[in-house]
C-alpha cells in the first residue's frame, strides 16, 4: 500500500510538473521584430514556419488547442516587442498589428505613388496632396512640392493610418537615408536630389549612374542644354512610352531640350545610390549617351561616335 501511494504521489509530480512547464512555456514572452505574412492559399503551419516558435513542440500543441489556427486572419502583421504564445495567437486572431504592404519602385514620382495608395484603397488621392501642406520639413519644398523625398522602398504601414500618417512614414524613411545634419547646404543637396531624380529615370544600371551624371554635369559645364527624355515624359506623367520629335515642343520648365540647365524641382523619387551619383559623378569627357537595347547605355564625347553607334546598331538589328 505504502509503495502504491508512493508512487501515486511520483506519478503526481510529474504531472504537475509537466503541467507546470507547459504552463510556464505557454506564458514565456519571447521578443518579436519582425514582420509575418499570413496567407490564406497556403497552410498555416507554412507561414508560421518562420517564427522559431514554430518549431516548439510546446506551440504546435497550444495551437491545436486554440482550434488548430483556424481563427487566425490572413495578412501581414508587425511583431513587435515582448509576446508569449498566447498573445501571439491573440494578435493573429484579432487582427492586432495587421499592417499593408507598399513597395514604391525606385523612380515613382509622387502622382505614381499616390495613383499606386488609391488604387490599394489606403488613401483618398485629395486629401494625401492636401496633407503636404501640413508637413514640415527640413529640406526645401519649393511651393509645397515634396516631388524625390518619397523613398522608394518596401513599407509595412498599419491598417488604420490615414493619409497623414501614411506620409509621414515614407518621409521619415528619407530623413534616415539623408539626415539633415549631413546636409548643412540643404540648397546644394536639393539640386543633387534633382539631378539624381534625374538619373533614376534614365539609368536601368546603378553602375552607370556615376557615367550619366558625367555627361549631364558636363553638359552644364559648356552651356548644353541636358536633353533627358525623362524631364520631358515627367510632363506627361510619364505616360510615354516613347518620346516624339513633337512630345519634345512641350513649353515647360522641365523640358530640358528647350532650356538649360536643371528643371526646377526632383523628376522622380530617387534612391540613395542615385543621390551618391549625383554627390560623385564619374571624370569622363563624354558628353552622348544612347541606349544599347540591353538596359546598358553606349557613352560617347563626340555626336559624331554618337551618330555613328546608332547607325551600326540599327544594321545589326
Amino acid at each position: 500500500m505504502k509503495k502504491l501511494i508512493y508512487l501515486l504521489i511520483v506519478v503526481m509530480i510529474i504531472i504537475g510538473g509537466g503541467v507546470g512547464y507547459i504552463y510556464h512555456e505557454i506564458n514565456k514572452p519571447q521578443k518579436y521584430a519582425k514582420v509575418i505574412e499570413i496567407k490564406s492559399d497556403v497552410p498555416l503551419k507554412k507561414s508560421l514556419s518562420v517564427l522559431p516558435i514554430s518549431k516548439n513542440i510546446i506551440f504546435k500543441g497550444y495551437l491545436k488547442y486554440r482550434n488548430e489556427g483556424k481563427g487566425i486572419k490572413a495578412g501581414y502583421y508587425e511583431l513587435k516587442g515582448n509576446l508569449n504564445m498566447k498573445e501571439l495567437i491573440d494578435v493573429l486572431e484579432e487582427g492586432k498589428d495587421k499592417v499593408f504592404r507598399l513597395t514604391i519602385p525606385e523612380g515613382y514620382s509622387v502622382a505614381e505613388i499616390a495613383e499606386l495608395l488609391e488604387k490599394m484603397g489606403k488613401i483618398d488621392k485629395d486629401k494625401f496632396y492636401k496633407t503636404f501642406n501640413e508637413i514640415e520639413f527640413p529640406y526645401p519644398t519649393p511651393n509645397g512640392n515634396f516631388e524625390g523625398y518619397l523613398y522608394p522602398e518596401t513599407y509595412y504601414i498599419p491598417e488604420n493610418y490615414d493619409e497623414r500618417l501614411i506620409l509621414r512614414t515614407l518621409l521619415r524613411e528619407f530623413l534616415k537615408k539623408f539626415p539633415p545634419e549631413n546636409y548643412p547646404n540643404k540648397e546644394e543637396f536639393y539640386q543633387k536630389l534633382i539631378m539624381a531624380s534625374i538619373l533614376e529615370r534614365e539609368a536601368k544600371l546603378d553602375e552607370e549612374k556615376p557615367l550619366m551624371a558625367s555627361v549631364f554635369y558636363n553638359r552644364m559645364d559648356k552651356g548644353m542644354k541636358l536633353a533627358s527624355d525623362a524631364t520631358v515624359n515627367f510632363v506627361y506623367n510619364y505616360k510615354k512610352k516613347r518620346m516624339y520629335y513633337k512630345d519634345l515642343e512641350i513649353d515647360s520648365p522641365y523640358n530640358t531640350y528647350k532650356y538649360k540647365g536643371l528643371p526646377p524641382a526632383p523628376i522622380s523619387n530617387p534612391s540613395v545610390v542615385s543621390v551618391e551619383a549625383a554627390y560623385n559623378p564619374a571624370k569622363t569627357d563624354y558628353l552622348f549617351f544612347v541606349a544599347k537595347g540591353d538596359g546598358g547605355h553606349f557613352f560617347s564625347k563626340t555626336y559624331r561616335e554618337h551618330l555613328e553607334f546608332q547607325r551600326k546598331n540599327k544594321e545589326n538589328k
